[in-house]
């Protein structure tokens, strides 16, 4: 009887240099992470502010998510389910209210505590509205790559449980360059990473993830004007000020440097791990185990040890 090559045999050069997981995730990282840098720092040089602002950051947003598409659906070659329609108004509007609330309560405990200072209302003001393209394009970017490239990839090969962690310590670690970078400030990104991490596997789409992002960013600069990730946009809605520690404010890297940024995130974190282990989604197995995939998906109980 005649022995059939194994399928592998049959695949281009290029498609079998795709087969392994890192260098998707390489791949993917540059593709979708290089438009949005090479657009806005080109239109800010070539042309005058206030008109190199804005629409570069719309076009970059626009770039990031026509790319990121273009990876799923040519080079892993399945459909972009993460990013279906049916239901994605709910899950973004969810995610908005989780991220506005997290800040709410972030600020309230510091507020309580003593260390946020409210010195006055500020009305609002176009301003404030400019700088939503910016944090969408930011969102759409980390999610894209945080959760739909590397957790996504790294759960295909390893299973849901090492994906969070290598999807965690990715984000966190993308974040030590910003200015005013500290452990406490990394703990947090890195903590936020598995936030969005068991959001995705809640829903098994990332509008949920996109939701909070943007929300927690956009409340945390332009409604309590605290720096975002050690970068500032200006004042908000309420003018404050953080005034102690930096383990309790957050020093120059912002709020998100405070031990009670970090309380919330795995908090977060914890609760949306509840709610995918009761929605049953995720990735079963591990190296010597073939992942399960149910709806794109597959049950993260198991690689969690349920």
């Amino acid at each position: 009887m005649e022995q059939q090559p194994p399928p592998s045999a049959n695949r281009s050069p290029g498609r079998r240099l795709l087969s392994n997981p890192v260098v998707r995730i390489l791949l993917g990282t540059l593709l979708v992470w290089l438009p949005a840098p090479l657009v806005t720092k080109t239109a800010h040089a070539l042309i005058p502010a206030p008109y190199g602002h804005l629409w570069p950051t719309v076009l970059a947003a626009l770039l990031v998510w026509l790319a990121y598409r273009f990876f799923v659906l040519r080079v892993e070659r399945r459909p972009v389910s993460e990013l279906s329609t049916p239901g994605a108004f709910r899950e973004l509007a969810s995610g908005l209210l989780v991220g506005v609330s997290m800040q709410a309560l972030l600020f309230g405990v510091l507020w309580v505590l003593g260390v946020y200072r409210v010195d006055g209302l500020v009305a609002p003001s176009s301003a404030m509205l400019a700088v939503v393209p910016l944090y969408v394009g930011v969102a759409l970017l980390e999610e894209f790559v945080g959760r739909g490239i590397v957790f996504g990839i790294s759960r295909q090969a390893l299973g849901t449980l090492w994906a969070v962690v290598i999807s965690a310590l990715f984000f966190g670690l993308v974040h030590a360059p910003n200015v005013g970078a500290n452990p406490i400030g990394l703990l947090t990104c890195t903590a936020f990473g598995m936030l969005f991490a068991a959001a995705y596997m809640a829903t098994g789409r990332l509008w949920l993830c996109i939701g909070i992002h943007f929300a927690w960013n956009f409340a945390q600069s332009q409604v309590f004007s605290s720096l975002v990730s050690g970068t500032s946009d200006g004042t908000g809605l309420i003018r404050g000020h953080l005034t102690g520690p930096d383990w309790l404010t957050g020093g120059s890297f912002g709020s998100e440097g405070s031990v009670v940024a970090l309380a919330l995130a795995l908090i977060g974190f914890a609760a949306f791990m509840v709610k995918a282990r009761a929605r049953d989604l995720g990735v079963v197995g591990g190296p010597s185990r073939p992942a399960v995939v149910v709806d794109g998906h597959a049950p993260a109980s198991a690689a969690l040890g349920a």
